[in-house]
């Protein structure tokens, strides 16, 4: 009686054990697959929108520096065409002045748009009110454009001026574009069954607006996020379960290994082990800039988090690297990834062990310095800068050499970090507006 029900016991158990094992696996799959798509889609996006980005950008700093905060029809179509022509991306520019569509390339189908003002539209001006407010790039959509109807995202910076808000650039992206790109990626993984969701400013709801979805909903049970700046989706997707014949094998090779006792053990272990290094190397890649190997601008924020508590204060230096555009055009970018990279080896040389450099994005690199006071990170910094300068990179039969502006800000709690990087990126613009290959405090 007593081995009867001592097998009884075991059957159970093994069931038990099964069950276990086989949602622990679902789980490490699940949330991999999970990993692999939200990055392969923060690339795709990232590639997408910044594009975007920067032809807002540069649409931006074009009216700052224009003699009177102005700009002409023509030269405004002509800075359009050339960025269209480098970001194929982007299907059309607008620039807002006091937030009414003055300008719109190309002009043809986007009429339109012209004399519409978004900040007086109450069901749209909410986002454009959030990039003035935050002084900072804003992503809308998928909304309905006004000047031929088309499902777009607005790509919004807001331009300043001596005399405050001067008015708002922004870049259009076709949602059709976002679409093919999207599902591309996901058809790549396999997945069938998705939504993703879009956080809309105008209706200050998150994950407002449905961008897509496919297949079953009912389904989806697996969320994440993609970020894109300082813009998040809701990225949702479908569990994989295993197949029962999968279980019935998992039970009778536990089964075995009351027989064969370690021999399946091991094989579980090394099989969870490879799926944990393929996790943290995941984790690794998403911090990481591919070019230099320096933290990206993600990673960086990561470091910030994970400071020790000791640190109290410090200084901040943003680097951009003067002229580099030119080499990029003379020298094709090639020779401009060997630079970027020269670059930021030098630079990791001759900083302390216990400094923070990474790569925001382009030639610009920031450097994290706890606990200096500003008069001492701005002693590091023209060290630095003339140890740049001095340096020659020979690259093939080119022989370059390059400096560097610096933009430098201190503050004095770790919180106050983003801000003091705000400041210390008026100090650089600043920097090159005085001549470059000089060191501004913020």
């Amino acid at each position: 009686m007593l081995k009867k029900v001592f097998v009884f016991l075991l059957f159970i158990a093994l069931i038990l054990i099964t069950e276990i094992i086989v949602f622990s696996v679902d789980k490490i799959r699940n949330d991999n697959r999970l990993s692999l798509v939200v990055a392969d889609l923060n690339k795709a996006m990232e590639l997408i929108f910044n594009g975007a980005l920067i032809s807002s950008e540069v649409l931006k700093e074009y009216v700052k520096v224009s003699g009177d905060n102005n700009i002409t029809r023509e030269k405004f179509e002509q800075i359009s065409q050339e960025l269209l022509k480098s970001h194929s991306q982007v299907d059309s520019i607008l620039l807002l002045p006091n937030g009414v569509v003055s300008y719109v390339y190309p002009h043809t189908g986007n009429e339109n748009a012209i004399g519409y003002n978004v900040l007086s539209d109450e069901n749209r001006k909410r986002g454009s009110m959030e990039a003035i407010s935050k002084d900072d790039v804003i992503i809308i959509g998928p909304l309905k454009l006004v000047e031929n109807n088309k499902p777009a995202f607005l790509v919004r910076r807001t331009i300043r001026n001596s005399n405050g808000f001067w008015g708002v650039s922004t870049s259009v992206v076709y949602l059709e574009t976002i679409l093919s790109t999207i599902e591309s990626v996901v058809s790549k993984h396999g997945i069938e069954d998705y939504y993703i969701a879009g956080y809309n400013p105008d209706t200050q709801e998150d994950y407002e607006k449905i961008i897509i979805s496919k297949g079953d909903v009912e389904k989806i049970e697996l969320l994440s996020v993609v970020n894109i700046f300082n813009t998040k989706w809701q990225f949702s997707i479908s569990k994989i379960n295993t197949e029962s014949y999968v279980k019935i094998f998992l039970f009778l090779s536990l089964l075995g290994f009351l027989l064969l006792f370690l021999l399946p053990s091991i094989r579980y272990c090394k099989k969870y082990e490879g799926s944990e290094r393929e996790k943290r190397i995941l984790e690794n890649d998403a911090y990481t800039d591919y070019l230099t190997g320096l933290s990206n601008r993600r990673g960086f924020e990561h470091r910030i988090s994970h400071l020790d508590t000791s640190v109290t204060n410090g200084s901040v230096a943003i680097f951009d690297i003067d002229f580099f555009k030119k080499i990029n055009d003379t020298h094709g970018h090639d020779v401009g990834d060997s630079v970027l990279v020269g670059f930021a080896n030098l630079c990791k040389m001759h900083i302390s062990d216990s400094f923070v450099l990474s790569r925001s994005g382009g030639e610009e690199f920031i450097l994290l310095m706890p606990l200096t006071k500003i008069e001492d990170a701005k002693v590091q910094c023209e060290r630095l800068k003339i140890i740049i300068s001095k340096e020659k990179f020979t690259l093939d039969t080119a022989v370059i050499g390059i400096t560097m502006s610096v933009g430098l800000a201190f503050f004095t709690h770790t919180k106050d970090i983003k801000v003091a990087l705000t400041l210390a990126d008026k100090a650089l613009y600043r920097a090159k507006q005085e001549g470059r290959d000089r060191v501004c405090i913020g």
